[in-house]
């Protein structure tokens, strides 16, 4: 029989250096959590299908003559191992505790599928009458090469070498019983009821499976990055304080505002500090726009390290804009840190400058050390390997419900965070309470603070029903830090008064309101066909460089552009008229006179608004005229928010206006409760319909089915709802020639997948060229919603990149846009 300890993982590394590598990794990312030991039991069984002989020759020449696959015989064989019963209690010993029949299966399907995605271990719609969790036709083949395989394989040899485990018999001989091979086969069969701490049981699977996979690439690709990581982290809060503190002393209490904020600030730090005695984890920031949220945040932050010691920042936000700008005030904070590479953005666009340096140089001359070097920097940002990370709620929310491999990578780096969260209120209103609720459980199990922010005050009660009750056990809402009451009453945050009006009005009616206007104006309307109509319109009657557009059909770069130019003429008191779609509404730091918004949400409207004398310097009250814009008899409003399971909400924001026709901002708060007391009570609680796919959410059912994969399919933005999304990429001139690099790249690598005995060092520096090549482009790429009524550019090139197109010049400009007709467009 083979020797086993001279059996290898990879090609350079014996097989028991590397499982024992990665059990003392997955030791390290789940020390001091309160979970079980399912993740250190996988990672000893993970790869025990690598003395299969035909994975080591594969291994030694890249080739093999049979079945060569590893996980499914790991999986198999530690089924055997359980149906010993000393066996199973030797497992018990190694738990602390009776593991259960969902435990196995968890593990099973962990082990089998540490190199693909969580299943759902309840599948439906398969052909078979009780589906399969794993698969059917790999089991097949598995049991066809044990046959003749089953007898030669070291099994006991590597199963003892583990002390935390013993086989008290032999299962190698197990392993062709027919009832043993049925029972694997047909057996496997999950049962939700017999599982009552269903949360617990899903959050405790889905991070096993992550911690697992985390700890064994990190192995593979020879970092210690785990340890790196610990250690920098470390370094970070041992500075941050003190960097924070030296930061906030140079601000100036010139203003009554600025005196308002630092109080607000200084409360809510002394609040969090008594609330921490206990064991409060999630704690919620309400306080009016501007009111200097950011460094509140910071500031909490801080306090959590002062109680609790090290932990990793997260700092999640709704939309790209806010974490540009947040980087980079936390890049001015810790600017003396610079070369420490404390502090990294991550998102579509963000770019790590190192990224470039070494492609140049791999390019000029492949070296082995810059190439491990990239391949560790695509890591590290993989798995989010930063001790202060800046974030998409897109990135933050899907990785907390996901199933892929390539996603649920940085989940264990989301355990022993501290996880600040802005703008809670962008999230889909049926999920408010529900998210909060399910981040509660995951920091009391992985070691987690959350602070959420908002200026908008939703309800995170849970529903008053039994099975929300029931699993949520022991939820409460989040603490909160502040009695904000006061402050939305105050005199320095009552900056605007809103004139609602009711009668409905056409863009024509609207055109004639704002031209009458004697100061610069803000117009915010639903639909991107309502701002270029409106844009239209203006110009016959305003100076073209006094009015602007803004929507979702410029590209980032100009929208960027064009809101400094117009900061910019506002502090120069030039009168101008910007008209623009929600996607203004919350981060973007410019302060109008005169606001007028289409009908919307309550919460659309706060924000809205909240670019109104945001800064308080008027003599008098900001002026905001929210009105009911109609085309063609219809109500524009409706349009976007009038449609499908939530078109109550529009009316919950009716009822919560009531009669009232005129209100200063200070009257806004108990017109904010009713809204969100309404959507927290009638709103189907945890609920969520996706046109992509056509799938029905219920996360409490679905996490209780373990329906790991239906739930990855989470998107927090639908990309089907208003139409398939097309991506165009707009050159800065005719020697931009990125979209013809980016075609030579993808040519590159069909090439190499092409040649099977391509070198996977150089195929895997051609997928990080492509992905920053990507990010390079992107503030350059306009994503249009494209309806069947709807007439498409024209295009600078015959084809498309990675579902990218390059339009013509002609068919895009600074003032208008990408150039589309027919059909409605939405933000």
């Amino acid at each position: 029989m083979v020797d086993v300890n001279k059996l290898k993982s990879h090609s350079n590394k014996l097989l028991f250096t590397h499982v024992e590598g990665v059990l003392e990794n997955v030791k390290k990312i789940t020390a001091q959590l309160s979970i079980s030991k399912i993740a250190e039991l996988a990672a000893i069984f993970h790869d025990l299908g690598k003395i299969n002989p035909y994975f080591q020759q594969k291994l030694l020449s890249g080739k093999s003559n049979g079945y060569s696959h590893h996980a499914y015989l790991s999986a198999f064989v530690f089924y055997a191992f359980c149906v010993d019963k000393k066996n199973i209690d030797g497992i018990n010993n190694f738990f602390g505790k009776q593991i259960s029949k969902s435990d196995l299966i968890a593990l099973l399907v962990i082990i089998a599928k540490h190199h693909g995605n969580l299943p759902d271990f309840r599948p439906v719609g398969n052909l078979e009458a009780v589906p399969y969790i794993i698969s059917k036709d790999e089991i097949i083949s598995l049991f066809n090469f044990l046959d003749d395989h089953a007898e030669i394989l070291p099994i006991e040899g590597f199963i003892n070498y583990f002390s935390e485990i013993k086989s008290h018999n032999k299962v190698h001989h197990l392993l062709n019983e027919l009832k043993i091979r049925k029972a694997f086969k047909e057996g496997i069969i999950f049962n939700n009821p017999t599982n009552h701490n269903s949360l617990d049981f899903f959050q405790e699977t889905q991070f096993s499976f992550s911690a697992l996979i985390q700890a064994d690439k990190a192995d593979a690709i020879n970092t210690p990055i785990i340890d790196d990581d610990i250690n920098r982290v470390k370094a970070l809060c041992e500075i941050y304080p003190e960097r924070l503190e030296q930061y906030i002393s140079k601000f100036n209490n010139d203003s009554e505002l600025n005196k308002v904020r630092t109080q607000i600030r200084k409360e809510v730090v002394k609040n969090i500090t008594t609330e921490l005695k206990g064991n409060n984890r999630v704690f919620e920031l309400t306080a009016p726009t501007g009111s200097g949220k950011t460094i509140m945040l910071l500031s909490l932050a801080t306090e959590i390290i002062h109680k609790k010691g090290d932990y990793r920042i997260i700092y999640a936000l709704p939309f790209l804009s806010i974490t540009e700008q947040v980087e980079k005030e936390v890049l001015e904070i810790f600017k003396d840190f610079k070369n420490e590479g404390f502090i990294q953005r991550i998102d579509s666009k963000s770019i790590n400058p190192r990224y470039d340096i070494l492609q140049k140089e791999l390019d000029k001359n492949p070296d082995e050390a810059k190439m491990k070097e990239l391949e560790f920097l695509a890591f590290q940002e993989q798995i989010f390997a930063y001790p202060f990370v800046i974030t998409t709620f897109v990135q933050f929310f899907e990785t907390l419900l996901s199933n892929k491999n390539s996603t649920l990578l940085k989940l264990p780096n989301l355990s022993k965070s501290i996880i600040l969260i802005d703008e809670i209120q962008s999230l889909p209103p049926r999920l408010y309470s529900f998210f909060v609720a399910y981040l509660s459980k995951f920091c009391a199990k992985f070691d987690s603070y959350v602070v959420i922010s908002t200026a908008t005050q939703p309800n995170f009660k849970l529903q008053n029903k039994a099975e929300v009750i029931d699993f949520f056990k022991d939820y409460e809402p989040p603490k909160p830090l502040l009695k904000f009451e006061k402050y939305f009453e105050s005199k320095v945050f009552n900056r605007y008064q809103i004139d609602y009006k009711k009668e409905p009005i056409n863009l024509e009616e609207l055109t004639q309101l704002i031209i009458c206007e004697n100061n610069s104006v803000l117009v915010i309307v639903n639909t991107i066909d309502d701002s270029k109509e409106l844009f239209e319109n203006l110009k016959e009657f305003i100076s073209e460089d006094e009015v602007f557009l803004l929507n979702t059909h410029f590209t980032p770069k100009d929208r960027k552009a064009k809101i400094q130019t117009i900061k910019v003429r506002l502090k120069s008191n030039l009168k101008t008229i910007l008209v623009s779609t929600q996607l203004i509404e919350a981060g973007v730091d410019i302060d109008f006179p005169i606001l007028y918004r289409d009908f919307a949400l309550v919460s659309s409207i706060v924000q809205s608004a909240g670019r109104c004398n945001r800064n308080g310097k008027m003599k008098k009250l900001g002026q905001v005229v929210v009105f009911n814009l109609h085309k063609n008899g219809k109500s524009r409003a409706n349009l976007i928010y009038g449609t499908g399971k939530d078109k109550d909400i529009l009316k919950f924001t009716k009822n919560a206006i009531g009669e009232a026709v005129s209100f200063q901002e200070s009257e806004l708060l108990p017109i904010q409760r009713i809204f969100f007391d309404r959507i927290s009570q009638e709103l189907n609680f945890g609920q969520h319909s996706q046109k992509e796919g056509k799938i029905e959410f219920n996360f409490i059912n679905d996490m209780k089915d373990c329906a790991f994969d239906k739930i990855g399919k989470f998107q927090l933005i639908d990309e089907y709802e208003y139409g398939i999304i097309k991506q165009y990429f707009v050159a800065d001139n005719e020697k931009d020639k990125r979209f013809e690099t980016l075609l030579s790249l993808k040519e590159e690598m069909a090439q190499f997948l092409k040649n099977k005995e391509s070198d996977i060092g150089k195929m895997k520096n051609i997928r990080i060229k492509i992905k920053n090549q990507l990010k390079d482009m992107a503030n350059n790429i306009v994503s249009v919603r494209i309806k069947p009524k709807n007439q498409e550019p024209v295009l600078g090139y015959n084809e498309d990149c990675f579902d990218i197109w390059k339009v013509s010049t002609e068919s895009y400009s600074t003032d208008n846009g990408i150039d589309l007709k027919g059909g409605e467009y939405f933000l």
